[in-house]
């Protein structure tokens, strides 16, 4: 595992564990950094994956850390390994939130159309909200 770059403040690794360049997966350890598939920031440069797993520290800021571990990371690594790292596991709303709060950040900053084929949004209710971030 490498560190291999800062984005917006946090640090990215890159490690084989998780694949090799372009839409190899990834995981956000709110805290610690983002980490992503071999190559994929150094050689196939997917700014799009590295904006989801973004996505994350946003929901995290939002929550809390300790909710975020336990309502969302969890429930997500779950859906990972279930439902495949590929569109069932995308499908799963802590995902969809999760692309909800990244698109929104970042088409502030730049014209760059959002990928919602391969990251779709799905805004999160204020019910579920109100549940997940029940004052950890």
């Amino acid at each position: 595992m490498k560190r291999v770059a800062s984005f917006h403040g946090i640090s990215v690794y890159e490690t084989s564990r998780l694949g090799l360049g372009y839409d190899s997966a990834g995981l956000c350890l709110p805290g610690i950094g983002i980490f992503i598939g071999k190559g994929t920031y150094t050689e196939a440069n997917d700014v799009d994956l590295l904006r989801h797993e973004f996505g994350h520290i946003l929901q995290a800021r939002e929550i809390g850390y300790l909710s975020f571990y336990l309502c969302v990371g969890l429930p997500s690594l779950l859906s990972a390994w279930t439902g495949g790292f590929g569109r069932g596991h995308q499908s799963f709303w802590v995902e969809g939130w999760c692309n909800t709060l990244a698109k929104d950040f970042f088409t502030r900053e730049d014209s760059r159309i959002w990928p919602n084929h391969r990251f779709p949004p799905r805004p999160i209710n204020s019910t579920k909200l109100r549940w997940i971030s029940w004052g950890i």
